[in-house]
């Protein structure tokens, strides 16, 4: 079996820069002035009208768009949490999660119903629907056949200053490949003028602790530099003899200069995950399904029978995610004329992930899988600023190309002594992926209260598949192989949209925005693992989306209303069939509609509460499974009809500290399953996944020890306690048709828990 370092060499060399900050870097004075903002020691004039130009371009827009600032990452994300977990402050967004519950476990992301991220329930037709950015820089494999971006890939939050949530495809200029139902840009730290630095140490239930520092150069030469990094670990909440830690570590680094037309700025992200993914639990017990394996002695497995966390040992079931990034960027913004600027973005990013599972509780054909996925990307994006009399015109493009390796190596060392070098199976595909993007884009504003968007794109994209198998083939053996043929595949399309936003009153827009997008397929609808001829997609899949309501922001209030209906045509679903084939589902349409809340009160000091709430219907207009008859207007699984959001509290100042109080509630309905004996939506409902968790966080910032510490600007403390009243519920579940439990689990229901109570603690500090 294989398990975790308990440290990496990068661990090591950030805990030791933890230790090691030169005193230089200590330069910035505390603030006398004994005012702490809301998560920084004294507010500055520039930051305030940066703030307020945001808010400004935000209520003028035409898009839905959410910005999630550094404090509620501060309120929402515990101690070595991820930082995806912040994201359930923007309203139409669902995070689920399993697992250990920190930075390294992969998190599902919903916006609107549409999702990305690790989801082990089957039955929605778009995996990879939301792109995710690193600072505008996309990170999303366009071919992945899992879920083309994880949320382990950021493991650590304290590098983040900030999160931009646009809501359907949007605007031409913030649209890329996989900006479907939304795109999300987790915005970092940015190098600042003074020099500083900050360090967080946290720790909590589940043996979790977590270490992360960042570092400013300041102002040298017109240059300002960063660098930051961090590690954090868990060891779950699953029970029994399941003993699975995991632990990630993450580096980052950003220099900009400044000159008198504009800037120059370069950044180096890289992350490393060590991931153990645990087993899903039956929600019942299974005759023949016991603690002690398949048909053995022991008691029945299940919620109700071993308890609600426990979890198959990892003697008889284990699967490890090992998974690295880099990604290195560089961005020059000119300003040409008073009326014209260009931007470019030029980014490599690399990504590996490999996946090592052995199952033992059951006999199977294939108990240990090795499979590594190998992603190599590079792009660039060039786009204009035309400043006019009553139009500012935006055009420009990008290209990516894309290269997907996957390789797959199936085995069970007790038939013919298989063993990697001897394997049973073997697939080994190459995916070939290059977009290419041109748009032009206006905001034409007649008077000063109407904007008007109309908005144009020009999409290629091509695809090409080679079928490696029979070459990755070890000497000496001769295994199965998967022997979809190669194909050559292009899609040339235009996708318009059109946005307006009207000020009805100083404060008060009204906002409409219908835009179009198209995506290629997951790499299974061009071969990856398939078994027989495969008939490519003749088009991407596409999505039609309309998003209208009002934005209103006055003082320290702040309110969304917002209603979307977005349809999906074209998709392709890959789901297992009990056979151990896979079936593809061509054309598949899903519809989701739906109503978006948001209610916010308070500003620094004093009382704050708000609200986000969600009402929503996603279903099929029509399902055609493989081989079988269409079933009309099915609910999409996993999708809860009611998402609602609280939160309450209190900041105030004494004695040179700021504390706050904070106390939030979010509910979920119930869910509907998958059923993976029908491949169909099924109408049973997931047991334990209606929920009501209530957290409470209280934190203190001070200034009380800045004199006796040279440098110190600010100390803080924090305390979370997350699932107050300690509510069992669950995250994701399907219909099994007995592949992990074996034949007797057919038709059972299997799920995976969400998290009990916990509790965490943080110390940080600012120099």
């Amino acid at each position: 079996m294989n398990h975790p370092h308990a440290l990496r060499p990068l661990s090591l060399a950030v805990l030791a820069a933890l230790c090691l900050i030169p005193s230089s870097v200590f330069a910035a004075s505390a603030s006398g002035d004994g005012g702490i903002d809301i998560g920084e020691v004294s507010s500055s004039t520039a930051a305030t009208s940066s703030s307020a130009l945001e808010a400004q371009a935000l209520g003028q827009s035409p898009e839905n768009q959410i910005r999630i600032t550094k404090q509620q990452i501060r309120d929402v994300v515990q101690p070595g949490g991820s930082i995806v977990t912040a994201l359930s402050e923007a309203p139409g967004v669902q995070v689920k999660g399993y697992g250990s519950g920190n930075g390294a476990s992969r998190y599902q992301i919903r916006i609107n119903g549409i999702q990305v991220g690790f989801a082990l329930a089957p039955g929605n037709p778009e995996k990879n629907g939301l792109s995710v950015l690193f600072d505008g820089v996309p990170m999303n494999n366009p071919l992945a056949q899992y879920d083309g971006w994880e949320s382990s890939e950021t493991p650590i939050s304290s590098i983040f200053a900030h999160i931009h949530v646009t809501q359907g495809p949007g605007n031409p200029e913030h649209r890329w490949y996989d900006s479907m139902g939304g795109t999300i840009n987790l915005i970092p730290v940015e190098p600042t003028a003074k020099a500083g630095a900050s360090l967080d140490l946290g720790g909590g239930s589940f043996a979790t602790y977590s270490a992360s520092t960042m570092l400013q150069s300041g102002a040298l030469d017109g240059w300002r530099s960063e660098l930051g990094g961090g590690y954090t670990r868990s060891a779950g909440f699953r029970t029994g003899p399941y003993h699975a830690p995991n632990q990630a570590e993450a580096f980052f680094a950003k220099t900009i200069k400044d000159f008198s037309s504009g800037h120059f700025s370069a950044g180096f992200f890289f992350s490393h995950t060590q991931e153990f993914r645990p087993l899903y639990i039956p929600a019942n017990p299974i005759p023949g399904v016991t603690t002690g394996g398949y048909g053995q002695p022991g008691a029945l497995l299940s919620q109700p029978t071993t308890g609600y966390y426990y979890t198959v040992p990892t003697t008889q079931y284990f699967k490890n995610d090992t998974a690295h990034m880099y990604l290195v960027y560089a961005r020059l913004l000119v300003h040409l004329d008073r009326q014209l600027s260009v931007n470019n973005t030029l980014y490599f990013r690399s990504g590996y992930r490999h996946h090592y599972r052995v199952n033992d509780y059951f006999f199977h054909t294939i108990n240990t899988e090795n499979f590594t996925g190998t992603t190599r990307t590079i792009g660039d994006r060039l786009a204009f600023r035309w400043n006019l009399p009553m139009n500012d015109v935006r055009f420009g493009g990008y290209y990516q190309h894309s290269r997907y390796q996957s390789l797959y190596y199936g085995y069970n060392p007790a038939i013919y002594g298989s063993s990697r070098n001897k394997p049973l199976y073997v697939g080994d595909y190459f995916d070939y992926w290059d977009g290419a993007t041109a748009f032009l884009q206006d905001d034409f504003h007649p008077i000063s209260a109407l904007h008007i968007t109309p908005g144009l794109q020009l999409i290629n994209y091509h695809v090409q598949f080679v079928n490696n198998s029979v070459g990755a083939i070890p000497p000496g053996s001769a295994p199965l192989t998967f022997p979809a043929g190669n194909n050559d595949n292009n899609y040339t399309k235009i996708a318009p949209s059109l946005g307006i936003n009207y000020r009805l009153l100083p404060g008060l827009h009204a906002f409409a925005i219908w835009a179009k997008n198209f995506q290629t397929a997951p790499a299974a609808a061009y071969g990856n693992y398939q078994r027989a001829t495969v008939e490519v997609p003749k088009s991407p899949t596409d999505i039609n989306s309309y998003i209208a309501g009002l934005k209103w922001h006055q003082g320290a209030w702040q309110a969304q209303l917002s209603g979307f209906h977005q349809h999906l045509g074209n998709a392709v679903i890959a789901t297992f069939l009990p056979s151990d084939l896979i079936s593809k589902l061509d054309r598949v349409s899903a519809i989701y509609n739906g109503v978006n809340i948001l209610l916010q009160y308070g500003e620094g000091l004093g009382f704050f509460a708000g609200t986000r709430d969600t009402i929503q219907h996603a279903y099929y207009p029509s399902y055609l499974p493989a081989g079988g008859s269409p079933v009309i207007d099915a609910r999409m699984p996993g999708t809860p009809t009611l998402i609602l959001g609280f939160d309450a509290g209190y900041r105030w100042f004494a004695a040179n500290t700021r504390f706050a109080l904070r106390l939030s509630d979010q509910y979920a309905s119930s869910v509907t399953t998958f059923n993976n004996n029908t491949n169909l939506p099924d109408p049973t409902r997931l047991p334990g996944s209606a929920y009501n968790i209530v957290n409470l966080g209280l934190s203190a910032d001070t200034l009380a020890f800045d004199s006796m510490i040279p440098g110190l600007k600010k100390l803080g403390v924090s305390l979370m306690i997350d699932n107050l009243f300690n509510r069992k519920y669950n995250s994701q579940g399907y219909i099994t048709s007995g592949g992990e439990y074996g034949p007797n689990s057919q038709g059972a229901i299997l799920v995976i828990p969400g998290a009990p109570r916990a509790v965490y603690a943080s110390l940080s500090a600012s120099f």
